[in-house]
């Protein structure tokens, strides 16, 4: 199991602040505090306080002494557990499957449900645009592969994933609908590589609204927040991995 800490080893400064802002964590920002925030979003806080307290009065009565907190009844979820539940909210989740495979899984269903929000023209405009593959990948190889010219959305998620890329561009696709659904802006730049065609991340305008996701599968709110912070932390990590992409820059 990876730690969440883990999962954020090595990164800078803007990525955290990145991450704090998608899960609406206020105050100082490190990999600690990240951690201990996505604890109490996966752990419901109130309930483990008056699992806290029913305890600490009984122990009162038999006069034994022993006290315990809300924070050590809760253990810190691993990455994979955070993958693994936020899988199964979006009904995206198989036994046996890798973590590197949830989490495709997870970013592609992020993306249907994004799809299934837009009205049937909209679908059109995004499977059928054409994106400048060299604006997004920078002329850089992938992994054997060159790409160069315009090709179809579609088009290019498919020859991605057939490069080893797809993890990167299906978690950055999936991030940039979740943030311009609720009109999130990152304080740190992230999409780096695909400033220049970040209408193929987001689409227009318009395309999503708040309202479009408020039949989201996932009810409860600490659920959306992890949802988005697992997409960051997906989409930062696999950025490297197949290309070299700069890290995020100043402030906006």
């Amino acid at each position: 199991m990876t730690s969440v800490v883990e999962s954020l080893s090595g990164w800078q400064e803007g990525d955290l602040k990145n991450l704090a802002s998608l899960l609406e964590i206020k105050g100082a920002v490190s990999a600690d505090s990240l951690a201990c925030g996505l604890k109490w979003l996966f752990h419901s806080k109130v309930g483990a306080e008056a699992e806290a307290a029913s305890k600490n009065t009984w122990a009162k009565l038999r006069k034994d002494g022993t006290r315990v907190t809300a924070d050590s009844l809760r253990s810190t979820p691993s990455f994979e557990e955070l993958l693994d539940g936020a899988c199964q909210h979006l009904k995206a989740f198989e036994m046996n499957a890798s973590t590197a495979e949830k989490e495709v899984f997870l970013s592609q269903a992020v993306i249907i449900e994004a799809l299934q929000g837009m009205k049937p023209r909209e679908r059109v405009t995004f499977f059928a645009t054409l994106v400048d593959v060299d604006s997004i990948v920078g002329g850089v190889k992938l992994k054997g592969q060159s790409f160069s010219g315009p090709m179809t959305s579609m088009a290019m998620m498919g020859a991605a994933q057939a490069s080893g890329f797809g993890v990167y561009l299906a978690s950055t696709t999936a991030l940039g609908f979740l943030t311009h659904a609720v009109g999130v802006t990152l304080p740190f730049a992230f999409y780096a590589g695909l400033s220049s065609s970040i209408a193929f991340v987001i689409g227009p305008a318009g395309w999503l609204s708040i309202a479009a996701w408020s039949s989201w599968k996932l009810m409860q709110p600490e659920w959306r927040k992890i949802v988005k912070g697992l997409i960051y932390i997906i989409a930062r990590n696999s950025r490297g991995q197949s290309l070299c992409l700069p890290d995020p820059g100043l402030p906006r």
